[in-house]
């Protein structure tokens, strides 16, 4: 069934396919590029040099010595509400795959958020969700951040059951402004 999305002037979004792993990676890089650009010198970011020669390494360095990945989300989860009993308008994602490579890989990095709706309503069929337009920036511990997970939803996506592309096929269900995550911005 298809959707439609609009921003918050009602103008209708068009979004490229969400599943194209590998055009999302390549923007993930400019992403990551303007988030240091705009926020890094009062968060005390900067790109991982490491990224030059493994583009899987941890996006940041934090204050010249801790890692950091960014997580950038700009478009709610609105089915949060009907599916998990959380706000979409304060619903983000966490890969299950994220969790299990830092656990074992990155067990003290840190975790940015960015999060800025450029799509504040949808509508599928019958349904339509409006949710409040948020922007703004949060860090977790991952020590913390898993014991957010213990408890949180898993979301299994359905259009990748069957996905060969290296996209996560299940992310975590948070809610923003649990205590643990730290809003900077």
């Amino acid at each position: 069934m298809s959707y439609k999305q609009y921003d918050k002037n009602g103008n209708e979004i068009n979004h490229m396919d969400l599943q194209a792993k590998k055009l999302w990676c390549k923007d993930g890089e400019k992403i990551e590029q303007a988030f240091v650009n705009k926020y890094g010198e009062n968060l005390q970011v900067q790109i991982n040099p490491e990224k030059v020669q493994n583009p899987f390494a941890p996006d940041l360095i934090f204050n010249n010595e801790q890692l950091a990945d960014l997580k950038t989300q700009n478009t709610p989860f609105f089915k949060a509400g009907s599916l998990y009993g959380i706000d979409p308008s304060y619903a983000v994602v966490f890969n299950q795959k994220d969790f299990i490579r830092y656990s074992e890989k990155y067990p003290n990095i840190l975790i940015y958020f960015w999060v800025e709706w450029h799509s504040v309503k949808f509508e599928m069929g019958s349904f339509v969700n409006e949710v409040e337009y948020v922007n703004g920036v949060w860090r977790i511990k991952f020590s913390d951040l898993k014991k957010v997970l213990s408890v949180a939803p898993l979301h299994s996506y359905q259009q990748r059951k069957y996905d060969t592309r290296g996209n996560a096929k299940s992310s975590f269900v948070l809610d923003i402004r649990h205590e643990f995550f730290e809003r900077l911005l």
